[in-house]
């Protein structure tokens, strides 16, 4: 399916070109691919906020000398060519096809011999090899409007694409497999799209298998199907396999084409990066930071991509680089962090704010807000309209279930409130802070300290009165030193005595305190 290939179009510019993307608008949105295009993807892609509303338009750049290094990158990424749809196509298959290999021998015995690994390994392909070629026949004949693929071909393509990637000839599987589901994208049978697709992925199985195999073997079964129409036997095929030696560089040759088609794919998508990044402008996030992330994103869209469901790496790769980027912007634009789920609750609850501030020309309460998001169902906020109209009464539980709903969005828009320093300048003159208008709750007012010192004073004037030991008695007891009471137990065990020995010289030293020459300096303190 030859889709547009949405944001790379747009970037079609010479190197010296390509230094403003950052300072312009591309025009139109980006290509989004049909929700039924990305189905199949084993995680899933959650859509990055692209909506006009939620993008934050570029501020106007400068490029001074502390951004030499975008304008660097910029040149660079600006020598590199787009990827026509069948190149992309050719070195994903690559990539699958290592993949592949590499699930294969992770299946195999690892008890046996490396020799023996590796030919058994290559007998397996043989075997899937012939396994899908039985399989697609079967298919076809019970479904007869379906045309089977020619084998001649796929095979002679799998083998030249070992050879180069860069090629002007289109290709044969692709193009087979893109006619394929055009021809019955208007199935809407579950099980007939499953059939379907089952036949779409052996046919690549197929083309996998073929691409695996030794040149050598490829060229005799090749050979043998346009000879005979058809492939020799499974023990034939494995009778022609060449030394282990031979496979072993067949092995590291798999390898190192995987390795250079990911290097490929990468460098052809950055510009895709730069074009994605540049949207996200202006949310606390550098652009090199937005870039870093959009790439680790696209390293991602690389390993995942699978060339056979039809759509092309570009729309693909687009959507794990938004996802990438707004994530990090989630965990990281912030000083305070925001979860990924409420980060995503407070875009769509801004952008709802906005569209009610111009529809009521006012701020909306939580109340508006719940009645407009899906903190509610639909039918409960049809029926809060209808009684806002004054059509019919709120019950008891309808009101339980929006105020429920108007706290919960109250909580969630006070933790979008961006946090301010203690450190920042109030006034014109910027002698204040804002730390210096803050309330200490646990700070002691001027006249109780001052009230507390001279407190302390007399007792300490007070105990001087008294002996050693009915002084440390006291102060025990009544928590005078650490502020922590003692038992009478506790300071028998202290001073080694009973603890009626220790009630007795506490009565005693608190009579001696009585004394009015003592305690009159002590009561005015006690009202």
């Amino acid at each position: 399916m030859d889709e547009p290939q949405g944001e790379v179009d747009s970037l079609e510019l010479e190197p010296e070109e390509l230094e403003g993307v950052i300072l312009q608008e591309i025009d139109g949105e980006p290509f989004k691919p049909d929700e039924g295009d990305l189905l199949d993807s084993e995680v899933e892609i959650e859509e990055a906020t692209d909506e006009s509303g939620e993008i934050v338009a570029a501020p106007s750049l400068t490029l001074e000398l502390s951004e030499d290094p975008v304008r660097l990158y910029l040149k660079e990424i600006g020598q590199i060519e787009l990827l026509t749809a069948e190149s992309e196509f050719r070195l994903a298959t690559r990539n699958e096809a290592k993949k592949r290999l590499d699930w294969l021998m992770e299946r195999e015995n690892a008890s046996l011999k490396d020799d023996e690994r590796i030919h058994n390994l290559f007998c397996q392909i043989i075997k899937d090899l012939l396994e899908s070629y039985k399989n697609l026949q079967a298919f076809c004949q019970s479904n007869p409007v379906v045309e089977l693929p020619d084998f001649t071909l796929v095979l002679a393509e799998s083998q030249a694409l070992r050879q180069q990637w860069e090629c002007d000839e289109p290709s044969y599987t692709r193009d087979y497999l893109n006619t394929f589901w055009r021809e019955n994208e208007h199935v809407s049978d579950p099980i007939r799209q499953q059939l379907l697709a089952g036949f779409i992925q052996e046919i690549y199985a197929f083309f996998l298998a073929a691409y695996l195999l030794p040149e050598s073997l490829a060229l005799y079964l090749l050979e043998q199907l346009r000879s005979k129409g058809n492939f020799p036997t499974e023990k034939t095929c494995q009778n022609h396999l060449p030394d282990v030696p031979d496979l072993k560089k067949n092995i590291r040759a798999v390898s190192d084409l995987s390795e250079d088609a990911t290097q490929n794919l990468i460098k052809a998508n950055l510009r895709l990066v730069v074009s994605v990044a540049k949207r996200y402008l202006g949310r606390g996030i550098s652009l090199l930071d937005l870039i870093q992330e959009g790439n680790l994103g696209l390293l991602r869209a690389v390993t995942k991509f699978d060339p056979a469901r039809g759509f092309k790496f570009s729309t693909y790769a687009t959507w794990w680089i938004r996802q990438s980027i707004s994530r990090h912007i989630a965990e990281q634009a912030r000083t305070i962090r925001i979860p990924v789920h409420l980060f995503e609750s407070i875009s769509k609850l801004l952008r709802i704010q906005r569209s009610l501030v111009q529809k009521l020309g006012r701020d909306p309460n939580p109340e508006d807000l719940a009645i407009e998001s899906d903190f509610l169902s639909e039918d409960d906020r049809n029926r809060i309209k209808k009684a806002l109209k004054g059509d019919a009464p709120i019950s008891a539980d309808l009101q339980s279930r929006w105020d429920a709903a108007a706290l919960k969005i109250q909580r969630i828009m006070k933790s979008a409130e961006e946090p301010v320093s203690l450190e920042r300048p109030i006034g014109d003159e910027d002698s204040s802070q804002l730390g210096d208008f803050i309330e200490d709750d646990e700070a002691i007012e001027p006249m109780d300290a001052a009230a507390r010192e001279m407190l302390r004073e007399q007792v300490q004037n007070a105990l001087g009165a008294l002996s050693e030991r009915e002084r440390q008695v006291l102060e025990l007891r009544f928590g005078l030193i650490d502020g922590k009471d003692h038992t009478l137990e506790e300071v028998s065990n202290y001073f080694n005595v009973t603890r009626e020995r220790i009630r007795q010289i506490e009565a005693k030293a608190l009579r001696k305190l009585r004394h009015p020459t003592r305690s009159r300096h002590l009561r005015e303190y006690f009202g």
